[in-house]
């Protein structure tokens, strides 16, 4: 709602430019409202649809964009004329659509703020990286090497992270996103801001409800994941048993 408001702001001083205060007003009221609605149904694609590869996710950002930016102007453009006293069935196609490439930059925009703000981008994170191996972990006075494959869940503890295993868990100082990065986008995968599952360790996968999705572990454990890892939970597929 912020992004329209400001939005708003930003179009009532553009219209106020042509000498008509009154029409810049009811201009200004009507194109976020209309915006905000459209957005939403945006959001719901981008929720529901967003494709894996780059090219797909530019044109879908951009055909929605344009889509947006011509219900907005056959929306608000007639009102826009008939505050200044036009018939409306006088008014050409340019007059209907006129200011219309404002409309698919401000859909544009908020569009690459929102899949930002959702943790998502245009450009997927590459799936092949290589990580670390092992972890050392400390259990009493002892020292060991704790194999990935033994790990089921990583989750944040304030400044540590929780390792979690069928035996037991362990507790490493760190945060979540640099465990993210060190073990890379292989066998383990953030399903929640503060929850890093390993794939090979997932039982079942169920939802969505609210863009929000129930896994199952091995060890029992059932995690919920957040709405902007839905591409990423998804692709889990649990392993045979």
């Amino acid at each position: 709602m912020t992004f329209w408001v400001v939005a708003a702001i930003a179009l009532f001083l553009y219209g106020s430019t042509y000498g008509h205060i009154g029409v810049a007003a009811i201009r200004n009221l009507y194109s976020p409202l209309v915006g905000f609605g459209f957005s939403y149904l945006i959001k719901t694609v981008y929720d529901s649809r967003l494709p894996s590869g780059f090219g797909q996710r530019l044109l879908l950002v951009i055909g929605l964009s344009f889509l947006g930016a011509l219900v907005s102007a056959m929306v608000v453009n007639p009102i826009t004329f008939g505050l200044l006293g036009y018939e409306i069935g006088d008014l050409s196609l340019r007059n209907l659509l006129q200011d219309g490439l404002y409309f698919v930059l401000l859909y544009l925009v908020w569009s690459l703020l929102y899949l930002q703000m959702t943790e998502r981008s245009l450009v997927p994170a590459p799936s092949d990286q290589t990580g670390i191996q092992s972890i050392s972990v400390t259990k009493g006075n002892q020292v060991f090497s704790l194999d990935l494959v033994n790990i089921v869940c990583i989750k944040a503890s304030g400044d540590y992270v929780e390792l979690c295993t069928n035996s037991g868990s362990y507790l490493k100082h760190g945060t979540i996103s640099s465990y993210e990065k060190a073990l890379g986008k292989g066998r383990f995968v953030r399903v929640h801001r503060s929850v890093i599952v390993n794939r090979e360790q997932v039982v079942s996968v169920s939802g969505p409800a609210k863009g929000q999705y129930w896994i199952k572990l091995r060890d029992g454990q059932e995690i919920r994941s957040s709405r902007g890892y839905r591409d990423v939970v998804q692709s889990l597929t649990p392993e045979a048993p």
